[in-house]
């Protein structure tokens, strides 16, 4: 991980993130993360640190369960919070977050800012938002679906523009599948 000062490239990085949409305070300082591919962003027992922020690139985020298997949560592009659940109770994170690609990230000390975020309504929004989508992400992973022929072709419906799937992999994470089963289907 690289950690970026650079005001103008952060002033770049802070239009790409809509920022201004997401904060009332303007006495937040941020740092910019460049991660390579592979680096993690957060790991079990490490405490959260700070929010950030992907402005762009695509995370992974997984648990390892007792067996070894992996347990994928989430995969996400910017813009994309991470430390919201850590935000109110301070405490190490649960899973493993990956970069999937090059990523950028704008980075918040979550001591030094904790208090002035629980105050800054804009801010408590956009973590509803954000904590709404990735429990309705992981509603959806839990509930039991119909076979995977239902499941494509409600995707292929609802989710892809113009009914074609694009990108084997990121849809058949989604459709919790391997992509050679969705070529199969």
């Amino acid at each position: 991980m690289k950690r970026i000062y650079d005001k103008d490239i952060l002033f770049d990085w802070g239009q790409k993130a809509d920022l201004q949409s997401v904060f009332s305070s303007t006495a937040i300082d941020f740092f910019g993360c460049l991660y390579e591919k592979g680096e993690f962003l957060s790991q079990p027992c490490e405490e959260a640190e700070y929010l950030q922020i992907v402005v762009s690139g695509t995370i992974s985020i997984y648990h390892i369960r007792e067996d070894g298997t992996r347990y994928s949560l989430a995969q996400g592009q910017g813009p994309f919070l991470l430390g919201d659940m850590e935000f109110y109770q301070p405490s190490p994170s649960l899973f493993f977050v990956e970069a999937l690609m090059d990523t950028m990230t704008l980075a918040i000390s979550l001591k030094k800012y904790r208090e002035i975020l629980k105050n800054d309504t804009r801010f408590l929004n956009y973590l509803v938002r954000n904590l709404s989508r990735k429990l309705i992400s992981i509603a959806c992973l839990e509930s039991d679906n119909v076979s995977l022929k239902h499941r494509i072709l409600n995707h292929l419906k609802y989710h892809c523009e113009n009914g074609i799937l694009i990108g084997m992999e990121k849809h058949a994470f989604l459709l919790r599948c391997s992509s050679r089963r969705c070529y199969v289907f």
